[in-house]
């Protein structure tokens, strides 16, 4: 019975003209399966010398990639509890997404937009897993390679440094730093960061001032030498009577010869994965509230240092 079935089929191809060279749906070899390495890269790759935070902030643990064809489909998605990933794949294009350090992630029957559409809050945030975003487009497969995809944090870092400069009847005049904290911080977007200009009903934190709410991410936002914010690029208010959406500030709080006063540094516009950087001189009184604008900067000057965050910067709280 094997001997008849094995004459037909080659009997089939030749009649297809598979000897010339030409196609044949009967013969076409199948699909070779690529061997892809893929690797999550952190813009702040641990160096040789990272100190223990920048290490933590590096961290890259739980995450999946998603792998979409050209057309936009689903082709597989992979879980990694360190950030590389060996699978393989056929010839073509496809889309890469990756998410890191972000828990409940939807798994199947998705399209892209259902990830990017996904809800992230600040207080998923942590040192030693901060949420990532990463995705590599229109990448040809051709053979086998090792791929790797650049990741963003969605939160941005704000450091600082705080110095005193009293002269005149101040020079011998007690000096405390009580609190230091963010104010006007967004708690909440999307992996895609499309609200960039929150409402003023969104989740925020400590709203015009400091304040305890909860699920609030304490650690993140007042009373450490480096604090964290999500994107924020509201226009700014002073309204102290009624809250409305507006700028993120840095705000040292103090006592100076007895009395209670304010330094605000106001943080416009608060981009995903920067690094704020706050060099602050205090030489007078403050304000009398964080959402006073100061009339004149007699009391203090602030000097502020955005760059991208990465592994080499070392600047932390400092006082």
């Amino acid at each position: 019975m094997k001997q008849p079935l094995i004459l037909f089929l080659t009997t089939l191809c030749l009649a297809c003209g598979c000897d010339k060279g030409e196609p044949c749906v009967f013969c076409t070899d199948p699909p070779v399966p690529r061997r892809l390495q893929l690797t999550l890269l952190n813009t702040a790759p641990n160096t040789k010398g990272s100190d223990a935070l920048q290490a933590l902030e590096s961290q890259i643990s739980q995450c999946v990639l998603y792998v979409f064809s050209r057309g936009g489909h689903l082709v597989n998605c992979y879980q990694s509890s360190d950030g590389r990933f060996d699978f393989f794949l056929t010839d073509e294009t496809y889309d890469f997404v990756a998410v890191a350090n972000k828990a409940s992630l939807p798994l199947f029957g998705i399209g892209k937009n259902d990830i990017y559409r996904t809800e992230t809050t600040l207080a998923e945030n942590g040192e030693g897993g901060f949420v990532m975003v990463g995705r590599l487009d229109n990448h040809l497969i051709e053979a086998d390679e090792k791929i790797t995809v650049e990741m963003q944090r969605l939160a941005a870092k704000v450091s600082y440094e705080i110095h005193t400069a009293f002269s005149g009847p101040l020079a011998g005049a007690s000096f405390q730093v009580d609190d230091i904290y963010l104010t006007n911080v967004v708690g909440g977007n999307n992996l895609a960061l499309t609200d960039s200009l929150p409402t003023a009903q969104a989740l925020w934190y400590n709203r015009m001032d400091r304040e305890v709410c909860a699920d609030m991410p304490l650690a993140l936002l007042q009373g450490g030498p480096v604090f964290y914010a999500y994107p924020n690029a509201s226009p700014d208010s002073h309204d102290k009577t009624q809250w409305g959406s507006r700028c993120t500030r840095f705000v040292v709080k103090a006592t100076l010869a007895g009395r209670t006063t304010y330094y605000p540094v106001t943080l416009t516009h608060v981009q995903a994965n920067h690094h704020y950087h706050v060099d602050l001189t205090i030489a007078n009184y403050g304000v009398d509230h964080p959402e006073d604008l100061p009339q004149d900067y007699n009391g203090f000057q602030a000097r502020l240092h955005v760059v991208p965050w990465t592994s080499g910067t070392s600047l932390q709280g400092n006082f």
